[in-house]
């Protein structure tokens, strides 16, 4: 696979994170505010070691110890699910009518399948155009909450501060993606990946922000906020902009479910290159599966639990044995010289 750009890489992270977050299931209250932006600063902190590692060392790491290799794939195998099982329990009625709700998600499977098998660097090449087509999206959300958007529904609250610090950090898949895919991007890997997790902190306050002034106790009846907010943005009179967000929602899934899919294949060619022609097929299926037996409270909850271990212990760990390394090199060096 050929370098992916920095802005590629930040646009097909974000879109992937934007899908996640236009699934939140519930609006806890203005707790979530405060709670959204300390999970980001959160997340930059645990980064930290995975950006300071050398290019090159996942590559290697996972040709000598396998096993670890295997969890990262099964990681991603279990966000690409959580992605289906979203893609149920979310999506609104005009799009997936309770009776084909399946056979939906088999379509958008195999459109997966079409846009992984052109390679991950073809994606990445067309993120920024999707990128373009969800800001003209959010430019016109933005137009029509503004309208109802009341101020003084705001007020400054630390009840249900863990729980939306939990559902923010859970919905942080991608994260885990830019340490596999650190020997593929071109330049200025950190810049790329904080304006990821700056931009997609944005995004989620913008729609927690208008979903708390804008919706007002409809947003708490409803539950899934960002469906019930472009319900009531309708900035065009006598034209409803559903069209609009409905391709939107379809594209952000297939962009998170074709990066999923992506890295299962860079793995498991790095790990097997005999693997190369059958991972993706097999990676849609498995998550399919997955998505159809277990519901999308338990998949984030696997995820919250293994996302400090992939993107914090283990890189330290390999810091740390980097650093150490270093440190036994100069030191064998200074005895050398003296």
């Amino acid at each position: 696979m050929s370098k992916i750009h920095n802005h590629q890489l930040t646009a097909i992270l974000f879109l992937s994170g934007a899908w996640s977050v236009i699934c939140i299931p519930s609006l806890y209250g203005n707790g979530q505010l405060p709670a959204t932006a300390a999970a980001c600063l959160l997340q930059i902190l645990l980064c930290l070691p995975m950006l300071a590692l050398q290019q090159g060392t996942f590559g290697r790491t996972i040709k000598n110890y396998k096993i670890m290799g295997m969890l990262y794939i099964i990681f991603f195998l279990i966000c690409g699910a959580n992605g289906f099982a979203q893609l149920w329990e979310a999506a609104p009625p005009q799009l997936l009518p309770s009776s084909g709700k399946l056979t939906a998600a088999v379509l958008i499977a195999l459109t997966c399948f079409y846009t992984s098998s052109a390679g991950l660097r073809a994606t990445a090449r067309a993120a920024p155009i999707v990128m373009g087509l969800f800001i003209l999206s959010l430019i016109v959300l933005i137009l029509g909450a503004w309208k109802r958007a009341d101020l003084n529904r705001i007020s400054f609250q630390t009840e249900n501060f863990l729980p939306g610090m939990k559902i923010y950090f859970s919905l942080s898949g991608e994260l885990a993606a830019v340490w596999v895919l650190a020997d593929q991007i071109q330049n200025h890997k950190n810049t790329a990946v904080n304006l990821y997790l700056i931009g997609k902190a944005c995004f989620c306050l913008l729609i927690l922000f208008f979903s708390i002034t804008a919706g007002g106790r409809l947003i708490y009846l409803n539950g899934y906020p960002f469906f019930t907010l472009t319900a009531l943005s309708q900035p065009l009179q006598g034209q409803r902009a559903d069209a609009l967000y409905i391709l939107v929602f379809v594209m952000l899934h297939i962009m998170h479910t074709t990066l999923q899919t992506g890295i299962v294949e860079h793995i498991a060619e790095q790990m097997y290159p005999i693997a190369e022609k059958w991972s993706a097929p097999v990676s849609l299926i498995f998550m399919l599966i997955l998505a159809y037996f277990f519901k999308s409270d338990i998949l984030e909850t696997i995820i919250f639990y293994s996302l400090p271990v992939l993107i914090f212990l283990i890189p330290l760990s390999m810091r740390i044995r980097q650093f150490a390394r270093s440190l036994h090199k100069k030191g064998t060096l200074y005895e050398k010289i003296s």
